[in-house]
């Protein structure tokens, strides 16, 4: 969230799931800046697992060109670049 806190627990805590679900990347919100993900990769990489980071979002922002298509257009090719890499 971007008005929340978080704190060593909550990194454990996501680090934990990621690593237990076998998730390969994460997305960072366009608003969050992104050193806040930073952390949790590397927790991943300390605990051996190969987190990546898919690219960054768009969610109640606009897309690149200002528009809400171009919002779920960016969103969906930046999902599938990250999907589809091994």
């Amino acid at each position: 969230s971007t008005v929340s806190e978080y704190g060593l627990k909550d990194i454990s805590d996501m680090v934990n799931f990621i690593c237990k679900q076998n998730i390969r990347s994460v997305f960072v919100e366009s608003s969050v800046p992104a050193q806040s993900i930073q952390a949790v990769l590397e927790g991943c990489l300390a605990r051996k697992h190969n987190l990546t980071k898919g690219g960054t979002l768009y969610s109640d922002a606009v897309g690149p060109d200002g528009s809400y298509f171009s919002m779920i257009r960016h969103n969906v090719s930046t999902i599938q670049k990250a999907l589809d890499t091994p």
